[in-house]
């Protein structure tokens, strides 16, 4: 009970200390150090957290009030190497004192560590947050952007920098969001049928909902579901980059009319390059290489077997039974391609431990060109399966 005083008053006195130092110390003299933010939403304060992260500079961190980091931060000196020089030579004979003690080597050990010490000083503090004007005006745009992609199209922000006590400052953000805007009608432009027939087929489940606030994320989070629709029900050759999105909002009231486009493929041949629509893709063969290195890719297979329509083939002797092998395969002949097939194909491959940088490849296979099939051509590919060993 008698160390509770004693360490009270350790505590008392090194907080006197931290309170005494002097948070400015590294600032210069046309220089503000960033001591508040605030921001102003249609002339009232706006603490909201996901406002705040928009700006690029904050304050420096602070342990009760104090900022701890930026006051171990200002221990350390600007420039240590001349400091410990000028302590060398303050006195006359402090060096050559030193030599004869130590030793010469390990007096230039001293200076390094010296050194070392104001650097470490500083990677564990915090430099000081100096109010610049060209991230103050990135935080502006930042801002801006914010409600742009949240619906406020015509969202106004500016900011003022306000001098408090010496070589301290605040910046105060005005924002006026003005009228937001609502989703209103959504309609498609898609050129392939079958990617219209898939995109018919589960519209319901569109992130993009008329009647709600208009929101760039709903539209990114739309292209990434579509995306995920159409490759994992057949469109092997389809990519984000084919999908757009217009946004009308002239003469609205307020409201976006989107329409959703997605293009056709397209293909490149010599300097010309063409659309054609997108098309089907059905899984004709799956062949499995059990024992792939790169020293045997050119060797001729010496083992096969086939097993529940999978062709598997081995360079040396088949040393696992079909069965264990194409119980971790997802990928199936005759199916459609999907890319989770591919995906949880990997997984499981990788979560037998036995096998080592599984590779799946796909490709058109040669024996097909065209394939007619429920009033849609159906291009077939053939997929290869290397398990390395």
């Amino acid at each position: 009970m008698k160390r509770h005083p004693a360490k009270l008053s350790l505590f008392i006195l090194t907080l006197a200390f931290l309170i005494s130092c002097n948070a400015v110390k590294r600032v210069g003299n046309d220089k503000l150090l960033l001591s508040k933010n605030t921001i102003y939403l249609n002339g009232e304060k706006n603490k909201e957290n996901r406002i705040r992260n928009q700006l690029y500079q904050e304050p420096n961190s602070k342990l009760l009030g104090i900022p701890l980091s930026l006051h171990i931060y200002n221990l350390a000196k600007p420039q240590p190497d001349s400091a410990f020089q000028n302590w060398l030579y303050k006195k006359p004979n402090r060096k050559e004192r030193l030599i004869k003690i130590y030793s010469k080597k390990q007096v230039v050990k001293m200076g390094k560590s010296y050194v070392g010490l104001n650097e470490w000083i500083k990677r564990t503090g915090e430099t000081p947050e100096i109010i610049d004007s060209v991230i103050t005006k990135k935080s502006i745009n930042r801002l801006k952007s914010w409600y742009f992609n949240n619906g406020w199209f015509n969202a106004e922000a500016e900011y003022e920098v306000k001098p408090t006590r010496k070589k301290r400052g605040e910046i105060d953000y005005h924002v006026t969001s003005h009228h937001s805007y609502i989703v209103d009608s959504i309609r498609q432009r898609i050129d392939s049928e079958v990617i219209d027939s898939l995109y018919n087929a589960y519209s319901e489940e569109s992130k993009i909902k008329s009647g709600i606030q208009y929101r760039t994320l709903d539209y990114n989070a739309e292209r990434d579901r579509l995306t995920k629709l159409f490759r994992n029900n057949g469109v092997y050759y389809f990519d984000q980059e084919y999908i757009s999105f217009e946004a009308d909002t002239v003469d609205t009231n307020y409201k976006v009319n989107t329409t959703v486009i997605v293009n056709n493929r397209q293909i490149s041949e010599g300097d010309s390059t063409t659309r054609v629509p997108f098309k089907i893709h059905k899984i004709s063969k799956v062949n499995v290489f059990t024992d792939y290195t790169f020293k045997n890719q050119n060797k001729p297979v010496t083992d096969s077997a086939f097993y529940k329509g999978y062709n598997i083939y081995s360079f040396d002797e088949l040393k696992y039974k079909p069965r264990a092998i194409t119980d971790a395969i997802f990928i199936k002949p005759g199916e459609i391609f999907k890319d989770t097939d591919r995906t949880r194909t990997y997984s499981r491959m990788s979560s037998l431990r036995v096998f080592k940088y599984p590779n799946i490849e796909y490709s058109l296979d040669p024996r097909f060109h065209q394939y007619r099939f429920g009033g849609q051509y159906l291009f077939i590919s053939t997929t290869q399966i290397f398990f390395g060993i």
